[in-house]
């Protein structure tokens, strides 16, 4: 009897049990079907599935908690927001490049201004060499003229120290402006000495010339020039006019000269024209030349040395 009893109560625990599982199994079934759904259908369907879960009791303990919804306004201010931060991130941007693009701007004109005074401080520097250039050159020019001026009185003082015949004798030779140009560093009384013993014609020419005060560059120039065309004339063939000294003309000249005399004469003569010193030299006897020599070292001896040299190779 206690053993049809005690199987009684088993089949009466194993009935309920099978009930359990009988209405359990639809809803277990059911669960998982949501959830496969909830995966395959949009965000507001799972969650509206969600929250229709979530009312289910022992199924809300299962399912995840349903996302919190957002009314339409909600929304839309957050769009608006989410747009607004954007355009002010945007905006932060352009500002950023702005200042940028402006700080080159101001990089390339800065870089143009030093460039540009670059250029200034170039073509001021460059005006600066060519004013010093061209004071140097002016400088030399005037230092050439004014030791030419100086060699040109040395001679004309070694004229003066002559008798006024033997000076004019070679005065006679020279041209006219180059016998202006002597007598312009000359005195009045070695002048009219002078002129006194020259031809009477190139005297008159010469007395009229000398009223035109002109200056020594001038005058310089101008005798160069006198020379030049006197020796062009002189190297085309032509019959002898008899103005020029010849070779025996030139001996007795210098022969009856002092040593001395006749040195400071070759001497600054060489500086003017050393084709005319040579051919002097030339023109003396050896012991004339020998004597105009040894008085030349005397005088310069950097200078005769070079004299000679020249004699020899000639």
């Amino acid at each position: 009897m206690a053993r049809t009893e005690l199987d009684e109560e088993l089949e009466e625990s194993g009935g309920g049990f099978s009930k359990f599982l009988f209405f359990m199994t639809p809803i277990l079934f059911t669960v998982v079907l949501l959830a496969v759904l909830l995966t395959l259908f949009s965000p507001s369907f799972k969650n509206t599935m969600l929250e229709i879960g979530d009312k289910i009791p022992f199924i809300n303990k299962i399912i995840p908690d349903p996302e919190s919804s957002k009314s339409d306004k909600e929304k839309e201010a957050d769009k608006k927001a989410e747009q607004k931060k954007q355009e002010e991130s945007t905006k932060a941007t352009l500002n950023q490049l702005k200042e940028q693009v402006a700080k080159q701007e101001a990089e390339l004109e800065e870089a143009g201004r030093q460039v540009a005074e670059k250029d200034s401080k170039v073509k001021e520097l460059e005006t600066q060499l060519q004013s010093a250039q061209t004071k140097a050159e002016e400088e030399k020019a005037a230092e050439e003229q004014a030791a030419y001026q100086k060699e040109v009185k040395k001679l004309a003082q070694i004229y003066s120290e002559m008798s006024p015949s033997k000076a004019a004798a070679i005065f006679d030779k020279l041209t006219t402006d180059e016998t202006l140009q002597m007598f312009s560093v000359m005195s009045n009384e070695s002048k009219v000495a002078i002129l006194e013993k020259m031809d009477p014609q190139k005297a008159a020419d010469i007395s009229i010339m000398l009223k035109d005060v002109k200056p020594a560059e001038e005058l310089a120039i101008a005798a160069l020039q006198s020379r030049l065309k006197k020796e062009a004339a002189d190297a085309t063939p032509a019959q002898s006019s008899g103005n020029a000294l010849d070779e025996t003309q030139l001996s007795q000249t210098f022969g009856s000269m002092s040593a001395d005399a006749a040195s400071k004469l070759i001497i600054q003569t060489y500086k003017i024209s050393p084709e005319k010193a040579l051919k002097i030299l030339k023109a003396v006897n050896d012991t004339t030349r020998s004597k105009i020599l040894d008085a030349m070292t005397k005088e310069d001896e950097k200078l005769s040395v070079k004299i000679v040299n020249q004699l020899v190779s000639k």
